[in-house]
Formats: C-alpha cells, sequence, structure tokens
C-alpha cells in the first residue's frame, strides 16, 4: 500500500495542476497585448497629426500663391490648412504666414507657412493632466515660391 501511495499523490496533484499553465499564458497575453495596443494606438494619432501639419502646410502654400490677388489669399491658405485638418480628424489649425519681401504674390517671392497642433493623447484622464503631458504638439513648415511667370 505505501509503495502506491506516492504515485497515486503525484497522478492527483499533475490532476489539480492541469489547465493553469493556460491560465497563466492568457494572463500574460493580455497583460501584454493592452500597453502594446495602446502604444500602436497613440503612435498612429502621433502619426495621423504629423501628417495632417504637414499636408497643411503645403496645402496652405498652394493655395496661397496661387490666389488671384493678395487680398483673398489668406483665406484660402487657412480655408486650405482646415480642410486638410478636418480630413485627418482634428480641428482647426494654427497657421502663421511670412513672407520676405512684401507684397507676398510678387513673381519669385518666397512664403513661408507654419501648421502646429496639438495632439491629445487617448485614454489619459483630465485628473492626470498635471502629472503627464496630455498633448504633444506636432509642427511643419513649408516654402512656396511664387510662380516667375506669374502677372504681378
Amino acid at each position: 500500500m505505501s509503495s502506491s501511495c506516492p504515485g497515486r499523490w503525484a497522478v492527483l496533484r499533475a490532476q489539480a495542476e492541469r489547465g493553469s499553465v493556460l491560465v497563466e499564458v492568457v494572463f500574460l497575453l493580455v497583460l501584454l497585448t493592452i500597453p502594446v495596443f495602446y502604444l500602436v494606438g497613440t503612435l498612429g494619432r502621433l502619426q495621423a497629426g504629423a501628417y495632417a501639419v504637414s499636408a497643411a502646410a503645403r496645402e496652405a502654400g498652394r493655395a496661397y500663391v496661387t490666389a488671384p490677388d493678395q487680398g483673398s489669399a489668406p483665406a484660402r491658405a487657412v480655408t486650405a490648412a482646415g480642410l486638410v485638418h478636418a480630413s485627418h480628424g482634428f480641428e482647426g489649425p494654427e497657421l502663421v504666414i511670412e513672407c520676405a519681401d512684401p507684397p507676398c504674390l510678387q513673381p519669385g517671392a518666397q512664403v513661408t507657412f507654419r501648421t502646429s497642433l496639438q495632439v491629445e493623447l487617448p485614454l489619459i484622464p483630465d485628473f492626470m493632466a498635471g502629472v503627464v503631458p496630455t498633448t504633444v504638439e506636432v509642427t511643419s513648415s513649408h516654402v512656396e515660391v511664387v510662380d516667375e511667370f506669374r502677372e504681378p
């Protein structure tokens, strides 16, 4: 009898622990994949913001230098930048237009466009605002040259 007891206890113990590896693996996978999904989502949102400011600066420049007159050029640039930001899911742009030699639409003039955007990081509660950053600023600039053969 005593020789069969150790074997019997080993079998019972093995049956009692059966399936615990599955539970541990599932727990570790959940523990590791949630941060990875958050990281992928956050990086995707930051990349969308970076592309939005880059495309907004470029499109604002194109709209500005193709304007028929100086009076309508800034409004065209702001509208173009706003459309790009809206297509990426962001609100109105911060657009700064600078030209080295006024008037800005003279042939050969270089006009610089700077856009910036505050990208909110997902899933950060408001009460954490003082502890961790809740937004990341992305900026872009673009220099557009007015066509040399444009009528002044």
